[in-house]
């Protein structure tokens, strides 16, 4: 599967900031969440 033909600019540019606004509202942060949130954002972008 070509991630590119399924996900845009535009797609992968919200994602991005949304996991960059995350990740600096918490004190707290775990890559690994962050991580699992991108991964979660983009299957569900390719997938539908």
């Amino acid at each position: 599967m070509n991630i590119s033909q399924k996900l845009s600019q535009q797609q992968l540019q919200e994602i991005l900031e949304d996991i960059y606004k995350k990740g600096h509202e918490s004190t707290d942060v775990c890559v690994k969440d962050i991580i699992e949130d991108l991964k979660r954002q983009i299957l569900s972008v390719i997938s539908s």
